[in-house]
């Protein structure tokens, strides 16, 4: 189960990404990489789950922050998959969480 606020902070998510530009710079993925672990780390300190929904939520968000340092890593060609992996990631939220 995921509460109303978790669901507003990972629809946040999408706003620096442009899944359609992928003519940016290495910068550019630094910058949205930077203000999506800022929304992660909203989501973290809302957090009141506790046991296996804390665990698997956590999880999820493990995965993310894995996209997130690929992005903010000095390879462009990396940076590039790894946010095609992070919309992937974002997407499949309601698939785990209610």
């Amino acid at each position: 189960m995921a509460n109303t606020s978790r669901r507003l902070g990972l629809e946040k998510m999408d706003e620096p990404i442009d899944p359609m530009d992928f003519s940016e710079s290495i910068e550019d993925y630094h910058r949205q990489g930077d203000q999506i672990l800022s929304i992660i780390y909203e989501i973290q300190s809302s957090q009141t789950l506790s046991g296996q929904n804390n665990e698997e939520l956590q999880k999820y968000i493990n995965l993310l922050i894995e996209e997130v340092n690929r992005m903010k890593g000095n390879d462009i060609h990396l940076a590039k998959n790894a946010k095609l992996n992070l919309i992937k990631t974002i997407a499949k939220f309601s698939l785990y969480f209610e």
